[in-house]
């Protein structure tokens, strides 16, 4: 049976009589998805069908992302260019997205249930031309022209009411196919709050009503009292192993001055440089440990998106804290129990600190051979 995989190489079975019929004529599957609130977890799901497309890179056996191969991807949203012509950074949509910007939301009930199309946006940046250069060893130039073209995306996207929250992620997988070994992150835009920023965001609003003080503002001042989970510190960021880490050697870097928006703190230059090089030097410690790992930008919702109660965010601009949240994979580490959530890391945060602390970002990362 055929599979057919996205981007980053995950594969999903699908359309079996047309996959076991081996006729790529038929390939291109009319697959139309929807968003379900399951309304006892209060958690939005993606389901249904859409548009999969063939991997025509996987036939080509090449790197779709590299310089020459533009053809392979659909075409540039934005780019930034060098003084000699060639790009230096690409963004374009994701050739099957599940989000899509031309659907109408149509909210609508079935019964007791919510649901609606998914509308939205899924565009993929490439960081560097360069192919196999991992975060931590993009030059520090490069990965704040990357970190503007972010802060750029989510602030066009956000202009769309329908939307109310833009993630920015990166999934870093060892053994990655050589030809997806090229550094790039997702921008996903959504018309509702991924679970977990609006669990962050409920309790953040809670420790504000009842101390007046943002929740992550108490927690880098007390970690900066106590020097135990804290492995490094500059003028204006720091990282840190949080106190309850899900995974082994999870890693927070957090701005020192208050902001509740990714996008609106790196409205300068100085200010994503600075970034940039504490960032890299972060990634070049958890590239020493693990070549796998996921990279999450947790910024403040679309506050102009359609449907929100006028007081609701009231007191976002005090209460929440941006903040990138790093989860390093470490092979053979258990890190659910069961399917109930509880997460079980057998490496305490203050261990992973002094491990991290201990790793020159400099140093060379282990070989992914």
């Amino acid at each position: 049976m055929a599979v057919l995989r996205g981007w980053d190489g995950s594969g999903e079975p699908t359309g079996w009589a047309l996959a076991r019929a081996g006729n790529p004529i038929l390939l291109r599957i009319l697959l139309m998805p929807e968003l379900r609130l399951n309304p006892l977890m209060r958690r939005w799901i993606v389901t249904g069908k859409r548009y999969v497309m063939p991997d025509a890179a996987a036939e080509a056996d090449v790197c779709p992302f590299c310089p020459g191969h533009e053809h392979l991807t659909p075409k540039s949203i934005f780019e930034t260019r060098d003084l000699k012509g060639g790009w230096t950074t690409r963004v374009f949509h994701d050739r099957a997205p599940i989000f899509q910007i031309e659907r109408p939301l149509d909210r609508r009930g079935e019964g007791m249930y919510d649901l609606m199309n998914t509308v939205g946006a899924h565009e993929l940046l490439v960081e560097t031309p360069e192919h196999g250069v991992s975060m931590g060893r993009l030059p520090v130039e490069q990965l704040a022209t990357a970190l503007e073209v972010c802060r750029g995306r989510i602030l066009d996207l956000k202009r769309d009411h329908r939307f109310r929250y833009v993630s920015l992620y990166k999934v870093q997988r060892e053994g990655t196919p050589a030809r997806l070994a090229h550094s790039h992150s997702h921008i996903l835009a959504s018309p509702v709050l991924p679970q977990i920023v609006q669990i962050e965001l409920r309790w953040s609003k809670e420790h504000y009503r009842n101390k007046e003080r943002c929740l992550l503002c108490d927690i880098i001042h007390q970690e900066i009292e106590q020097e135990r989970r804290v492995v490094a510190q500059n003028a204006q960021f720091i990282a840190l192993c949080p106190f309850a880490s899900r995974s082994p050697y999870e890693l927070w870097i957090l701005p020192l001055a208050h902001a509740s928006s990714f996008e609106k703190d790196l409205s300068e230059r100085a200010r994503a440089r600075s970034l940039a090089g504490f960032l890299r030097d972060a990634m070049a410690r958890i590239e020493n440990i693990t070549r796998s790992y996921t990279v999450v930008v947790h910024t403040e919702p679309n506050l102009a998106a359609r449907g929100w109660a006028k007081e609701y965010w009231q007191s976002l601009a005090e209460d929440y804290h941006w903040h990138i949240e790093i989860n390093p994979e470490i092979e053979g580490e258990r890190r659910v129990l069961g399917s109930e959530g509880f997460y079980f890391n057998p490496i305490p945060a203050e261990e992973a600190t002094l491990v991290l602390r201990a790793l020159e970002p400099g140093a060379e990362p282990p070989s992914s051979e």
